[in-house]
């Protein structure tokens, strides 16, 4: 299968856009990136490195298969950033106490 870079910056642009409804510059923050090199990435004027794709797989929830590949669900995507949005209103505090309550429910998950 080979990588086609102008799919795989459509696929990056559409999750900005879609998903999170955000300019180049601030998804471009929120993946860790520069804002050049992310235009470079969505109009396929650049390769995607094995770094820039964990980045943005990191900060979105998609999956590698998804940016290589278009395939996979992205349901899930609108509902990590519901999740993004609150906890990026938390003190460290309240996200010391989100996790213990995740990390709570996840045991739980795994004994059932």
């Amino acid at each position: 299968m080979v990588l086609d870079n102008i799919e795989i910056g459509a696929r990056i642009r559409k999750i900005r856009e879609e998903n999170y409804n955000e300019p180049r510059q601030i998804f471009a923050e929120r993946c860790g990136l520069s804002e050049n090199h992310l235009g470079k990435l969505e109009r396929g004027a650049l390769q995607i490195s094995i770094s820039a794709l964990n980045k943005i797989c990191s900060a979105t929830g998609s999956t590698t298969d998804y940016i290589l590949y278009g395939n996979s669900k992205t349901n899930n995507l609108k509902i990590r950033k519901l999740i993004d949005n609150f906890l990026d209103r938390c003190n460290k505090k309240q996200l010391k106490l989100i996790f213990r309550f995740i990390s709570t429910l996840e045991s739980y998950y795994d004994k059932n």
